[in-house]
């Protein structure tokens, strides 16, 4: 009655400018909202020595904070580095066995990670498998009776999934974690965590794009897996510095019409937005890089996340831009959630999608066992 020994993960995602924290528990076999938390960081995330000083001081006390403010009682705790920290990207050998492929990978890996190998944390993942079309010929001319032999029998490509991140970066979030007193599950990526909460198992073909406040992550997902990964410095504080420079106002101002319900996207507001043609621009790239044929008939849906999901009619003017159906995010859609946070079931969409999917991983871990 209580709930006590029930099993609670804890997700959180350390960003440029918030903090989100959250934890999921376990009821009848299906992920619960059990807690929530949100801290804005105003502009701690400094860069040198004093990044690294908050990172080891201030960052762990405000976590230990969140997490006894708002009752969580969970200890396991699932870590993300942001994507612009880590490298992940799609690699084709020929097929072959695992012992030639782990040589092939470390001898490949070199041409994407511009360090040494030995200063990252380096795994990888067989994705999927591309048979090579055969043709029959005839052996021997075309006697009578010549048997026919697929040609290249046995050839064919595989999909290897390369994820990397500089060793500094690990263990720096692994001293975050233990300085918070939680008990440290696993650090990922966080593009893993967005497509494990917006798009799961589902079969299909989506691109996520995430808007954070400094940095865009465009993720291009088949059935689950991802195929494409890429990162541009645009985000939510651009476009919010378009609105102050336009409208003379100061920059918080602008924060609070940015989310107001007005669009600033149509055309009787007056105000072009680049930053937002810019991603238009580079989602574009991204498909016309994976898929030979038409991206449109290729793609099944946009999928927005992050705090600039939300910006009115983003999702209009990206449909309308790309001829790509897009819609904004929901990961409370694969969890249960007490309905009296119905009022502000968007907003965390739209902003914790990377910590659900971290506490998600933990759920998914547990029920497997």
């Amino acid at each position: 009655m209580f709930g006590f020994g029930e099993k609670k993960f804890i997700g959180i995602d350390v960003g440029t400018s918030n903090i989100k924290i959250v934890e999921l528990k376990i009821s009848k076999n299906k992920p619960v909202l059990s807690d929530y938390a949100r801290i804005q960081l105003n502009g701690l995330m400094g860069d040198g020595d004093l990044k690294a000083s908050y990172f080891e001081t201030v960052l762990p006390e405000y976590i230990r904070r969140m997490v006894k403010t708002s009752g969580m009682a969970g200890r396991d705790a699932y870590f993300s580095i942001p994507s612009f920290g880590g490298l992940i990207t799609l690699i084709e050998f020929p097929d072959m066995s695992k012992e030639d492929l782990d040589q092939a990978i470390k001898f490949e890996a070199h041409k994407y990670i511009p360090i040494s190998l030995d200063d990252v944390v380096l795994s990888w993942d067989i994705v999927g498998k591309k048979e090579l079309k055969k043709t029959l010929v005839k052996q021997g001319g075309d006697a009578p009776g010549a048997a026919s032999v697929p040609e290249g029998a046995g050839d064919g490509k595989i999909q290897v999934l390369l994820v990397a991140a500089p060793k500094n970066k690990v263990i720096k979030y692994e001293k975050l974690a233990g300085n918070t007193g939680l008990r440290l599950k696993s650090i990922e990526i966080e593009s893993f965590s967005l497509v494990r909460s917006l798009v799961g198992n589902d079969q299909g073909n989506f691109v996520i794009v995430d808007i954070g406040s400094r940095i865009c992550n465009i993720i291009l997902v088949e059935k689950g897996v991802i195929k494409a990964n890429r990162n541009i410095d645009a985000g939510g504080r651009d476009i919010s510095k378009i609105i102050a420079k336009s409208m003379n106002i100061d920059d918080e101002r602008a924060d609070k019409l940015k989310v107001s319900g007005k669009n600033f996207l149509s055309g009787d507001s007056g105000i072009s937005f680049p930053v937002v043609d810019l991603i238009v621009g580079e989602i574009s790239r991204v498909m016309n890089a994976y898929y030979k044929t038409d991206p449109k008939t290729a793609v099944d849906g946009i999928i927005l996340s992050g705090g600039t999901a939300g910006f009115p009619g983003l999702d209009g003017y990206f449909s309308k831009a790309l001829g790509i159906k897009t819609i904004i995010g929901n990961p409370l859609g694969r969890i249960e959630y007490d309905k009296r946070l119905e009022p502000k079931a968007k907003e965390l969409g739209n902003r914790f999608s990377v910590a659900i999917g971290l506490a998600l991983g933990g759920v998914d871990e547990y029920l497997k066992k």
